[in-house]
């Protein structure tokens, strides 16, 4: 048994020093799980609004008409729906041959699904084309 020998053992700073790098690991930490979880509920926000606005655009032309304008609505309180019917223009008409007469004409059909973030409005479009008897 030494009396008169240096004690083994830590430090008051050095303590100290240990639980200021502890506590900045665990903020790190935190603010990484929390920001996957943000993006895990960003990203359940657009499967939802792109199975919605796959779901409106399959009505359009079935079960809603295939008429040009606008059309807007609700899903619940969260999503909002635009729906846009417009006549199909070629980018390049000089380049497609002459089509009067045809028995049906080509609509382009724009379905918009929208929500609020906390900060941030949101949206996802899908665009497809429908055929409709022609004039």
């Amino acid at each position: 048994m030494r009396l008169g020998g240096r004690d083994r053992g830590f430090t008051l700073i050095e303590v100290l020093v240990a639980f200021a790098i502890l506590a900045l690991a665990l903020g790190v930490l935190l603010q990484v799980f929390s920001t996957g979880l943000r993006n895990a509920r960003v990203s359940e926000a657009y499967t939802t609004a792109t199975l919605l606005a796959e779901s409106k655009l399959a009505q359009v032309g079935i079960e809603d008409p295939l008429v040009e304008g606008q059309s807007v609505g609700r899903f619940d309180d969260r999503f909002r729906w635009l729906v846009e019917v417009r006549p199909y223009q070629e980018s390049e008409p000089d380049a497609a041959p002459e089509r009067e007469g045809l028995p049906v004409r080509a609509y382009e059909v724009v379905v918009t699904v929208s929500w609020d973030e906390v900060h941030d409005k949101r949206s996802v479009s899908l665009t497809t084309l429908r055929l409709a008897p022609g004039e």
